[in-house]
């Protein structure tokens, strides 16, 4: 192992120490960190060993609003300035990667215009393994990302996407399926590519 990642290894262990005093919080040998992960609020926060959290630009944060809630991160996952907030659940998965993202299980406002002041329904999020997300991307209450997938910068997602394509815009939807030899995704029916399945 190189100097620089044993020196990554190291600090995000000690910047991370104030949290791992937390019952509310379980963080995974061999986190990789640099000082820029907040995890706030009465929430449980749980991340998978070898969770990438080393931010060039944005913080990381990690951001519970009711004691029910949970943020879970997959192990191998890579955290680069993403805003997490969840009032249910959110999962991500193993091996993925998130750019500078928001994803929330639940808006700030109803969205019926007489109820405004209240927040949203919260409605779990799920991002599955080995899917990248770009910056600047909005991930919405009740979405499921299937695994493999690429959501690409600027897209705002309001509906579940499958797995093995690369979606895009507002809304987003998809612009076309990975290479399944590429990709690795081996989970089509038999005599079918995994395009067809969309």
């Amino acid at each position: 192992m190189d100097w620089k990642r044993t020196a990554a290894r190291s600090l995000g262990w000690l910047t991370t120490l104030p949290y791992r005093a937390s019952p509310r919080v379980r963080i995974g040998p061999g986190v990789l960190g640099n000082g820029r992960l907040r995890i706030t609020g009465p929430g449980r926060v749980e991340l998978d060993a070898e969770v990438n959290a080393w931010s060039h630009a944005e913080v990381n944060r990690l951001i519970t609003t009711r004691p029910q809630a949970l943020i879970r991160i997959g192990r191998n996952a890579r955290l680069n300035g993403c805003t997490i907030v969840a009032a249910d659940r959110v999962e991500v998965g193993s091996d993925c990667v998130l750019g500078s993202c928001e994803v929330r299980d639940h808006l700030p406002y109803s969205e019926p215009p007489g109820d405004r002041r209240r927040p949203g329904t919260p409605q779990p999020v799920v991002i599955e393994a080995n899917v990248w997300i770009g910056g600047q991307v909005s991930i919405l209450p009740g979405v499921r990302i299937g695994r493999d997938s690429v959501v690409g910068i600027h897209a705002v997602v309001f509906d579940n996407v499958p797995p093995g394509v690369i979606v895009g815009g507002n809304p987003a939807r998809v612009l076309r399926p990975l290479d399944s030899a590429v990709s690795g995704d081996n989970r089509a029916s038999e005599g079918q590519p995994a395009a067809d399945h969309l």
